[in-house]
C-alpha cells in the first residue's frame, strides 16, 4: 500500500479517489464496516480508495494513549482493503475553516470524488463542523458523501475508548469482539539478557511503543505470524521481577520455532490472559510455571487460522 505524508498546499499524485476520513484508532469493526462501504462506492466509481487520517504522535487526542500507532494503524487499514494511506500532521491542518478543508485538502490536493466519514465525525477550526456540514460541502462542489450511522454491537455503540478498556483489564475476548481481529503488538526483535535461553526456553523481547494502551501486566497465550506459518506463543507483558526489574517490554516465548529473529519485526497477537505476573523467589518454580503456561496454550489455541487473526489474504 501506498503511503503519502500530506502537507498543507502540496497536491498528492494519487489521481481521483474515493477517501475513508477518520483517526481509525484500532481500525474496529466500525472502521472495518465504512472501509468496506468506501470499497464498494470506489469499485463503483471506478476507483481507488484510500484513507485519510492524522498520525497519532501529531498532537490529536495527545493525552489519550492509542490502540495502535500510526505504522500499526495503516497496516490495519491496508488488511481492511485500503488501496492507499493520506497521512496528515493535525497541528498543521486543526485551524482551517472547514470549507477550506474541503476544498483544498480533500478535493484540490487528495482529489476525493466521494469522502466517505462516520456519523461522530468532526473537522474544520475548533471541529466546528460535522457529518452534515461534510455532505453539504462536498455536494455544493460537484462531489459526494457518503456518512455511516452509528455502528452498534449487541446494542452498544462500538468505540475505542470501549475497546482500550477492555485491554487495560487484559481482556482479550471483549477487545477481538469490536476490534474484528484479536489484538496485536508489533516491533522489531531486540536482544534481551538471554536468562529464557539459558533455561531452555528462548524469548523474543519487543517493546511496547510509548503512547499505547497498556495491556494488563501479566501472562497471555499468543500467536506469532513468520515465514507464512502461525506459532503458538506465550507473552509476558510485564519487567520481569524475578530477574530484578527491566524497563515494560513484551516477552514471548514461541513454541516449536528455531531460527534467528533478532531485527525482524513481527506481530504478536494476544489471544487471552492467562495470569497475572510475579516474582518467584526459585527460578525452577518459574520454569514449571512456563511449561504450565505452554501446555494450556496448546490446548486453548488450537490450530489458529489465518483468518482468525484478520489475515485473511494468506
Amino acid at each position: 500500500m501506498n503511503i503519502y505524508e500530506y502537507k498543507q498546499g502540496e497536491a498528492l499524485p494519487i489521481g481521483k479517489c474515493v477517501l475513508a476520513l477518520g483517526l481509525f484508532d484500532g481500525m474496529h469493526i466500525a472502521h472495518r464496516d465504512l472501509i468496506a462501504k468506501g470499497k464498494e462506492l470506489a469499485k463503483e466509481a471506478g476507483l481507488p480508495l484510500g484513507i485519510f487520517t492524522f498520525d497519532g504522535e501529531s498532537g490529536i487526542k495527545s493525552s489519550v494513549p492509542k490502540i495502535y500507532d500510526t505504522k500499526h494503524r495503516l497496516v490495519l487499514a491496508e488488511r481492511a482493503g485500503a488501496d492507499f494511506a493520506v497521512v496528515a500532521d493535525f497541528g498543521a491542518l486543526c485551524y482551517l475553516p472547514s470549507e477550506d478543508f474541503v476544498s483544498y485538502v480533500l478535493i484540490r490536493d487528495c482529489h476525493a470524488e466521494i469522502a466517505v466519514a462516520g456519523f461522530n465525525f468532526r473537522f474544520g477550526k475548533g471541529a466546528a463542523a460535522g457529518a452534515d456540514e461534510l455532505v453539504g460541502l462536498m455536494v455544493a462542489r460537484g462531489k459526494r458523501a457518503y456518512i455511516r450511522e452509528e455502528f452498534k454491537f449487541n446494542g452498544a455503540t462500538v468505540s475505542s475508548s470501549l475497546i482500550r478498556s477492555f485491554i487495560s483489564l487484559g481482556n482479550m475476548h471483549e477487545a477481538r469482539k469490536l476490534l474484528g481481529a484479536p489484538y496485536s503488538i508489533s516491533g522489531k526483535v531486540y536482544h534481551g539478557d538471554g536468562r529464557g535461553r539459558g533455561m531452555g526456553l528462548p524469548t523474543v523481547n519487543v517493546d511496547i511503543p510509548e503512547g499505547r494502551v497498556l495491556p494488563a501486566l501479566g501472562v497471555y497465550r499468543s500467536a506469532v505470524p513468520i515465514n507464512g506459518k502461525i506459532y503458538n506463543a506465550v507473552t509476558n507483558i510485564g519487567t520481569c521481577p524475578t530477574f530484578g526489574e527491566r524497563g515494560l517490554h513484551a516477552e514471548t516465548y514461541i513454541l516449536d520455532f528455531e531460527g534467528d529473529l533478532y531485527g525482524r519485526d513481527i506481530e504478536i497477537f494476544l489471544l487471552a490472559y492467562l495470569r497475572g505476573e510475579r516474582k518467584y523467589e526459585r527460578q525452577n518454580d518459574l520454569i514449571i510455571q512456563i511449561k504450565l503456561d505452554i501446555s494450556l496454550t496448546i490446548i486453548k489455541n488450537g490450530d489458529i487460522t489465518w483468518q482468525e487473526l484478520g489475515l485473511n489474504l494468506r
